[in-house]
């Protein structure tokens, strides 16, 4: 199974850098002049076994593969030539010919850790960057869910022989040894070409992120930020060789512009929200050659123009601030992604891969803070720092892994 990336394996926005003085401020508020912020976020994922389909529903995250007679006879010269001349000696036996149906299943775990620098360059103007390393580790199970039907396709020829060649064929059959796991990762290395199936470890820097914060409005009470920039591709990207590797990027520039908007009811109740639109650039990437729409396995690999589907993620988010130390804060979490387009010499390809592409998500998320800023400002502390704890869970969507993240993160202002 491939995991692909999404709102949590792209974890996109891993350290939101905008800050304030504020012990606990608003979504719009930015750095102070000549303030510098940098951030620590460590995230540890619950274990990823299903996801939601494209009808929203959830599923385990496999492959099932048929071990027909036209699977097999890709595995080599001499294998097509016998199921040649299966085919033309008993046809039904060809095309009711199966070594087994198998499944492979997979679950993954993911660490991931986020450095993130913020400066205020005016007291309305903040730039930051942040890059994430993650540390990612996949568990592959596959089991035989049918059995083959060598005996009886061997019965079926030989009933029906009229000649030494096909009572040669029903002979050869009956002595095939019954298909099992070795089976499934010969059909998987030698017809198609992958690297062999099993568990996979990886590591490295996912994709970069770069940004300018300017404050538009603040009236102490409710204000509203406007934030752009880019999402350079410095992250691994996915193997076309490999079904059980995950990328840590999508191997394309991304451009944003970002919205957030707050208001505050007393000092002990604020809401929040923010938007923001990723427009996702072209690239050219090498993939598979899928041969139909729903069986993405193929031998064949070409090179695609590839756009991914620009995105759109609002969050709306609520603050109970109890003290100058600690507040709790409730959080909703969406977004959506368009169908991706797909360009090459293999007409038909394109659309397989287009189909059913786009892809949602919902996310709710409780964070827990502690602050010393407003202590510090009131000369109570040494230190202005904010530590964060999270835990965040998918609970519905379509074409995005189920999974819960638990994180925490340290912001120190200097």
């Amino acid at each position: 199974m491939r995991f692909t990336p999404t709102p949590l394996f792209t974890i996109s926005a891993l350290l939101a850098l905008a800050a304030a003085m504020s012990a606990h401020a608003q979504v719009y508020k930015t750095l102070p002049r000549g303030v510098r912020m940098l951030g620590y976020r460590n995230v540890q994922t619950t274990r990823i076994s299903s996801e939601y389909n494209q009808s929203q529903a959830e599923s385990p995250i496999s492959y099932s593969l048929n071990a027909t007679a036209p699977v097999l006879e890709e595995a080599s010269e001499t294998i097509r030539y016998f199921f040649q001349q299966l085919q033309a000696t008993n046809p039904g036996a060809y095309n009711n010919f199966t070594y087994g149906e198998y499944q492979i299943d997979g679950e993954a775990q993911m660490q991931v850790h986020g450095m993130g620098l913020g400066y205020g360059i005016t007291d309305r103007l903040t730039v930051y960057g942040m890059l994430p390393y993650y540390t990612a580790n996949v568990r592959v199970k596959y089991k035989q869910n049918r059995p083959s039907n060598v005996a009886e396709t061997s019965d079926k020829v030989a009933t029906g022989a009229t000649s030494d060649s096909a009572q040669l064929l029903a002979n050869t059959l009956a002595a095939f040894p019954e298909g099992n796991g070795n089976l499934l990762q010969s059909v998987v290395v030698n017809v198609y070409g992958y690297q062999e199936l099993g568990n996979w470890q990886g590591s490295g820097y996912g994709d970069m992120e770069l940004g300018m914060s300017y404050n538009v409005v603040d009236r102490g009470y409710w204000g509203l930020t406007l934030t752009g920039g880019a999402v350079a591709p410095t992250g691994r990207v996915d193997d076309p060789d490999m079904l059980q590797d995950i990328a840590f990027g999508d191997g394309q520039w991304d451009g944003f512009a970002e919205a957030a908007t707050g208001y505050s009811f007393t000092d002990h109740f604020r809401v929040g929200t923010t938007v923001r639109y990723t427009y996702q650039a072209p690239a050219e990437k090498t993939l598979r050659v899928p041969t139909s729409r729903d069986y993405t396995l193929s031998e064949q690999k070409g090179t695609f123009d590839v756009k991914f589907g620009d995105r759109v993620d609002a969050s709306f988010l609520a603050t109970a601030v109890f003290n100058d130390w600690f507040s709790l804060t409730p959080a909703y979490e969406v977004f959506y992604q368009a169908p991706s387009q797909y360009s090459s010499a293999f007409g038909a390809a394109n659309d397989y891969l287009a189909y059913n592409s786009d892809r949602m998500g919902h996310n709710a998320r409780m964070t827990a803070s502690i602050s010393s800023i407003s202590p510090y400002m009131k000369k109570q502390f040494l230190l202005p720092a904010q530590l964060n704890f999270m835990v965040q869970q998918t609970v519905s969507g379509k074409n995005v892994p189920k999974v819960g993240r638990f994180e925490m993160e340290l912001r120190v202002l200097f």
